[in-house]
C-alpha cells in the first residue's frame, strides 16, 4: 500500500504536466480567437493575448490541482490591503437651510474592475474603470462611507465571461471583512464577445449561491448595449433568471424606449426593476406611478445642472476641474434640483431612491465625497419630513428586503 501512494501520485501529476499543456494550448488558441473577434483592430498586442490566457490557465489549473489533492478552490481569491482610515467627519463648506443628517443608503456604484485586461479590449464600453486592490482599495471604499455615513452599497461588479473566476473571487472576502457594507450586482462587460450570455449568467449565480442581490446596471446607450431594446429576446432570459433568483434589475434606459420598459415591466411583475439616467425623465414618473415594480435612482445627476452642461460633472472631467466647477456652483446646482425633483420624489415618496454613480478611481478621494455628501444631505434637507429618509436608505431597504422575501 506504501509504494502505491507514491505512485499513485505521481500518476497524478504526470496528468496534471499534461492536461495544463492541452489546456494551455486551447485556451490560449480560444482566446486569441474571441479577442480578435471582440476588437477586430490591430491594437490588442499578441502579448496581451497571452497575458491573459496564461492567467485563466494557471487559475483553473490551480484549481484542478485543489479538487483533486483535496484543497479548496480559490478561484480569483485575493487578500485585501489594510487601510487606515480617519473617519473625523469632514468640515461642511456651505450652509443650507436644512440639512439631512441621518443614514444613507448609495443605489448606485460602480466597483472597480476586479479583473485586468487589456484597455484595448475595453474600449467599446468606453469605461476607464480602475482596478481593486490596485488603484483603488476596499479599505478605502469603505472608509468613505464611514466618513460620508453611507451604511451601504448597490455595488455593480463587472463579470467578463472569459474571467467569471477572476472577476467574483475576491467578493467573498470584500464580504467577510466588511459584511453587509458592498451589495453585489451582477453587471454585464458591455463589451461585445464578453458579455454574459443567460446560461452564464445563471452559472454564475448558482456558483455564488446568495451572494449576488442585482443584476445590472444595463446601460443601453453604450458598448455592446447600444441599439439594443430592454424587450430584446436576448434579454428576456435574463429576467427570468433575475425572478428565479430575486434580483433586483438595473437598466439605464436609452431614448425612445418608453414602450420596451413598460414591456418587461408588465411580462415581469416578480422582478424589482431599478431604472436611472435623464433619457427617461419625461415620462419616469408616469412609469413608477403606473408599475408596482418599478424604481428610479437619482444619483450623479444630483451634482450636476441637468440639460445645461455649463460646468463640469463627475463623468466629463477631472477631479480638479469638477471640483472647482462644483464649488463655484454649489448653491445653483442644489437650487436646480431641487426645482426639478422634490414634486417628484413627493408625489411618489416609496419609489425614489438616493445614489452617486461612483465609478472613476477619483471619484473616491476624500474631498470628493465630501462635497457629494453636502449636497446630497443639502438636498434630502429641502423633502419633505416623510419622504427624506425614504429617498436616503429606506427604499433601498425596501428593494434589499425584497430579494429575501420572494
Amino acid at each position: 500500500m506504501k509504494k502505491i501512494i507514491p505512485i499513485i501520485i505521481v500518476s497524478v501529476i504526470l496528468v496534471l504536466i499534461v492536461g495544463y499543456f492541452v489546456f494551455d494550448y486551447s485556451v490560449k488558441k480560444i482566446t486569441e480567437r474571441e479577442v480578435k473577434r471582440i476588437t477586430q483592430t490591430d491594437r490588442v498586442t499578441q502579448g496581451e493575448i497571452d497575458r491573459i490566457a496564461d492567467d485563466i490557465v494557471k487559475q483553473r489549473t490551480e484549481e484542478i490541482t485543489r479538487q483533486i489533492l483535496g484543497g479548496e478552490s480559490e478561484t480569483g481569491a485575493g487578500k485585501l490591503k489594510e487601510v487606515e482610515c480617519d473617519k473625523t467627519p469632514t468640515q461642511r463648506q456651505f450652509s443650507s437651510d436644512s440639512y439631512y443628517t441621518g443614514p444613507l443608503i448609495d443605489a448606485h456604484l460602480h466597483m472597480p474592475f476586479t479583473f485586468e485586461v487589456p484597455k484595448a479590449i475595453y474600449a467599446e464600453a468606453d469605461w476607464d474603470a480602475p482596478i481593486l486592490e490596485k488603484e483603488v482599495f476596499a479599505g478605502d471604499i469603505i472608509c468613505a462611507f464611514d466618513k460620508e455615513k453611507i451604511s451601504s452599497a448597490f455595488g455593480f461588479y463587472v463579470v467578463p465571461n472569459l474571467l467569471k473566476g477572476q472577476a467574483v473571487g475576491i467578493l467573498p472576502e470584500i464580504e467577510r471583512q466588511h459584511k453587509g457594507r458592498i451589495i453585489p450586482f451582477l453587471m454585464p462587460a458591455h463589451v461585445s464577445g464578453l458579455d454574459l450570455k443567460p446560461n452564464e449568467a445563471e452559472e454564475v449565480l448558482n456558483s455564488n449561491k446568495g451572494m449576488f442581490k442585482g443584476f445590472g446596471e444595463i446601460a443601453f446607450y453604450k458598448g455592446s448595449f447600444k441599439g439594443i431594446r430592454p424587450d430584446d429576446p436576448s434579454l428576456l432570459e435574463i429576467y427570468k433568471i433575475a425572478g428565479r433568483h430575486n434580483l433586483i434589475v438595473m437598466i439605464h434606459p436609452d431614448n425612445n424606449q418608453k414602450q420596451a420598459i413598460e414591456k418587461i415591466l408588465k411580462e415581469n411583475p416578480n422582478v424589482k426593476f431599478l431604472f436611472h439616467g435623464e433619457n427617461m425623465w419625461p415620462w419616469v414618473d408616469e412609469i413608477i406611478g403606473a408599475y408596482p415594480n418599478a424604481y428610479y435612482s437619482i444619483d450623479a445627476n444630483l451634482f450636476d445642472l441637468p440639460n445645461e452642461h455649463t460646468i463640469a460633472n463627475i463623468y466629463d472631467s477631472e477631479k480638479e476641474e469638477f471640483v472647482s466647477e462644483f464649488k463655484g456652483s454649489f448653491g445653483r446646482i442644489l437650487q436646480v434640483n431641487i426645482e426639478i425633483w422634490k414634486p417628484r420624489i413627493e408625489k411618489h415618496p416609496d419609489k425614489y431612491l438616493w445614489g452617486t454613480d461612483r465609478g472613476y478611481g477619483w471619484h473616491f478621494d476624500a474631498d470628493v465625497g465630501a462635497l457629494l455628501e453636502e449636497i446630497s444631505r443639502s438636498f434630502i434637507g429641502q423633502l419633505n419630513p416623510e419622504a427624506q429618509e425614504k429617498f436616503a436608505y429606506k427604499n433601498a431597504e425596501m428593494l434589499l428586503e425584497s430579494t429575501r422575501n420572494q
